[in-house]
């Protein structure tokens, strides 16, 4: 019996050493990665003060950007701190040289006092990511009696 348990023990123990050196056996493929350049976002401002807002309005800014890297532009997000802060951007990438724009729309509604909302910009470059800031005063609404 312990024969038997041997033998068996001893053949799986050959076929897996054969399976194991088959596998090592086969050329690993060599990956080159060439690089073709980086995408480097460069805006034309990166803070914006809308000065005083009347509470309830809604502002808007646009940031204008240029890609002054050497491969192409892509702008995966913009993060924002609220929802009362909506970024609108090109969703295409954008080739070296060229510009674009950002909007950043600013709901003021249940806002009161100084606001500042910090904004990255997620992109496909080394230096990513990259910072723009909006800020502004909001002004309660006067209501005024019949």
């Amino acid at each position: 019996m312990n024969s038997k348990l041997y033998l068996i023990a001893l053949a799986f123990f050959l076929v897996g050493t054969s399976y194991a050196y088959a596998q090592e056996s086969e050329p690993k493929p060599t990956i080159t990665l060439t690089p073709e350049g980086q995408p480097k976002l460069k805006l034309s401002e990166t803070e914006y003060d809308f000065g005083d807002i009347t509470q309830g309005e809604t502002v808007e800014h646009v940031f204008t950007f240029v890609n002054e890297g050497s491969a192409p532009l892509v702008i995966n997000r913009i993060t924002t701190p609220c929802g009362c802060t909506v970024p609108k951007w090109p969703k295409e990438p954008i080739a070296p040289g060229v510009s674009g724009e950002i909007i950043v729309k600013f709901n003021s509604t249940g806002k009161s006092g100084n606001q500042v909302k910090n904004l990255s910009i997620i992109y496909n470059g080394e230096s990513s990511p990259d910072f723009m800031t909006i800020k502004g005063k909001v002004i309660p609404k006067t209501t005024t009696a019949n």
